[in-house]
Formats: structure tokens, C-alpha cells, sequence
């Protein structure tokens, strides 16, 4: 029994491009927070598809903005795609 269904494995791309960037050796995507000054971030992890695909760096992009917080994503893949 698999605890997994296949639409997990599928994923979905969403529609947009980055606008953060990649800092500590490309081993994090980073989204600094749209006004100076602020004291909170945010650290959001992937799923298993990682930051090879654009959806958690969208993801980050969108709640810096709407949080005005930095946003961190690690690279926990290596910039690798999972092959779970």
C-alpha cells in the first residue's frame, strides 16, 4: 500500500517567473521583503520536487510580499529534482 497517490507524484507548474534569487552558494532562493527594515522572515520548505521546480519560489516571491518579510527557501536537494 502506497502513501502516496499518483497526483502527488504529478505536481502542477504554476504560471509566473522568480523574482528572488539564489544566495549562500545557491544553496537557498531568497525573497528580501519589499520594505527595508524588516524584522521577520520566513523559511518555507518543498515538497520533493525542491526549488527545481518554480513553484516554491513563486510561492516565497508571493508571501514576501504579502507578509513584508524575508522569505528563505533551502535547498535541501542540492538543486537536484527528487527521484522519490
Amino acid at each position: 500500500m502506497s502513501v502516496l497517490c499518483e497526483r502527488c507524484l504529478q505536481g502542477h507548474v504554476l504560471v509566473g517567473t522568480p523574482t528572488g534569487s539564489f544566495e549562500l552558494e545557491g544553496s537557498a532562493y531568497f525573497h528580501l521583503a519589499p520594505s527595508p527594515g524588516s524584522k521577520n522572515a520566513v523559511v518555507l520548505l518543498t515538497d520533493i520536487f525542491g526549488l527545481k521546480l518554480v513553484n516554491p519560489k513563486l510561492i516565497a516571491d508571493q508571501y514576501s510580499e504579502r507578509l513584508n518579510c524575508d522569505v528563505w527557501v533551502p535547498d535541501y536537494f542540492n538543486g537536484v529534482l527528487s527521484s522519490y
